[in-house]
């Protein structure tokens, strides 16, 4: 079975104009303050504190600063990659658009070398 109820909610805090006036007749009972929660205030995040390099010991700092050459490396290969995509995207990666006629159709389209890729627009 259908639920055929609706029970109309408005924002918090608004009341009719009829409830108004009931309530300024002590027909209704006065409204009671609108719901304020607690001001946000964030707990200190433990990741953002110092922390203590006692747990390291030499073998795996030296691990640690391998790792951060790889890194550098990465970031350096990954800048001079970039680079060459970018050159590479700025050389013309097709040939021309050139108009002709029907007389040179057969020489421009059917008698191109067949290393040419020909498309034809009507």
């Amino acid at each position: 079975m259908a639920d055929y109820h609706f029970v109309y909610k408005d924002v918090e805090g608004a009341t009719t104009q009829c409830d108004d006036i009931q309530r300024r007749l002590g027909n209704l009972p006065e409204k009671s303050a609108a719901f304020k929660p607690p001001e946000f205030v964030p707990r200190a995040d433990a990741d953002e504190q110092p922390k203590s390099k006692e747990w390291l010991d030499e073998r795996e700092a030296d691990e640690l600063e391998d790792d951060l050459e790889d890194d550098r490396f990465l970031e350096q290969y990954r800048r001079m990659r970039l680079a060459e995509l970018r050159e590479a995207a700025k050389t013309a990666r097709f040939g021309m658009i050139q108009p002709i006629i029907g007389s040179d159709f057969v020489r421009e389209v059917s008698q191109a070398p067949p290393d040419v890729w020909v498309v034809v627009f009507l």
